[in-house]
């Protein structure tokens, strides 16, 4: 019997083969390049960009498996700060069909723990649509982020949904600070406001850096919160050990709260301009000693 495959098909099996048969090392080369327009350096990298991919390649520890799990993380922030930062954690699950709704508060936030970008927010139960939140969960739940941008943080990580705290009440509105740190020391800061999607990069004095931004930038003057301090030493304890992470915290009616670490931000990715930026970032960035092949 002839089977007739359809370039649809074709295509389908072509980006199936890349992301599953192709070596990361070749993957990200090529991707790099379509990104980017570069050739990846991973002889001498020195631009950010560059460096992150390095690391994607050559860093890999049970440690960032541990730290890339919004719930493992959980236990990492607790032996590094205290359970201070922690938001309340009202369930952990392996399937949808093991939620009850009826066991949550009025207002909860719904996640998996391997994602990004992949909140579901319940501001008041009785409005909450399951059916469709269940069929979110269920499709998040069968993504595997490693594939896509080779970020080997998320590849061993254990699919299973969350359920935290929901944060803010009505009017209020909720920052995140978004710390660059390499090897224990915060460098920048950059500035996201949830709610209307838009953020900026600072100095640590909070003075505006002219660097583009995969969003648009903050509409409104951004003040230095009195728990600032307080912050920069979070990021600093939680960084430590680490050649590069961000760490996001949150900061919402005058209480911190930890949001999560990112190893790869935008995957390391990102065109900046001034391109100057990107080699700017880098130089902060340590690589570890280690033969690359």
């Amino acid at each position: 019997m002839q089977v007739h495959i359809t370039g649809k098909l074709k295509r389908r099996l072509k980006r199936w083969y890349v992301k599953r048969c192709v070596s990361d090392k070749r993957y990200l080369m090529s991707l790099y390049k379509e990104r980017t327009g570069k050739t990846l350096n991973l002889q001498n990298p020195r631009a950010f960009t560059e460096k992150i991919q390095w690391l994607k390649l050559y860093w890999r520890h049970e440690i960032l498996t541990r730290c890339a799990d919004k719930y493992e993380v959980r236990k990492f922030v607790r032996e590094r700060v205290g359970p201070e930062l922690l938001k309340k954690l009202y369930g952990i699950y392996d399937r949808t069909e093991d939620v009850n709704i009826d066991h949550l508060p009025d207002a909860f936030v719904l996640k998996v723990n391997h994602g990004w970008n992949q909140n579901i927010f319940c501001k008041k139960k009785s409005e909450f649509d399951w059916n469709h939140a269940s069929v979110l969960l269920k499709k998040y739940l069968k993504h595997q982020h490693y594939y896509s941008q080779r970020e080997w943080a998320y590849k061993n990580i254990v699919p299973r949904i969350m359920c935290e705290e929901y944060l803010t009440k009505d009017g209020e509105r909720m920052y995140e600070y978004q710390f660059y740190c390499y090897n224990g020391i915060p460098r920048l800061v950059q500035i996201l406001d949830n709610k209307a999607r838009q953020q900026n990069m600072f100095d640590l004095d909070l003075n505006l850096l002219k660097v583009n931004s995969p969003l648009p930038p903050l509409s409104s003057f951004v003040v230095k919160p009195v728990e600032f301090e307080k912050m920069l030493e979070y990021a600093s304890s939680l960084s430590r050990g680490f050649p590069f992470v961000r760490v996001d915290l949150l900061n919402a009616n005058n209480r911190i709260s930890f949001g999560e670490m990112t190893f790869y931000p935008n995957g390391g990715l990102h065109l900046y301009d001034p391109a100057s930026f990107d080699l700017f970032l880098g130089s902060f960035l340590d690589l570890p000693v280690t033969e690359v092949p």
